[in-house]
């Protein structure tokens, strides 16, 4: 997200993460099939950016619903 709308190429993803081309790869892989990661080729270089809506929507959905429904042990003490 840090690099905007630009994205990095996946050797920079690498380089930053310390990750090995295999685990990046299939880690973007999935990012990119849940719709978090848009892809575009330049040339024979592949950059990776995030889909801000999409990131978005999954940050609003995650904290309107997260949790709804669990009691927590301090709510219980309360009552």
């Amino acid at each position: 997200m840090k690099a905007g709308d630009g994205g990095l190429r996946v050797g920079e993803i690498g380089q930053h993460l310390g990750l090995a081309p295999s685990t990046l790869a299939h880690h973007l892989s999935t990012l990119v099939d849940a719709g978090l990661v848009l892809q575009a080729k330049q040339g024979r270089e592949v950059f990776n950016k995030v889909d801000f809506p999409a990131m978005h929507r999954l940050q609003t959905f995650l904290s309107e619903e997260c949790c709804i429904g669990v009691t927590t042990q301090s709510e219980e003490d309360a009552a």
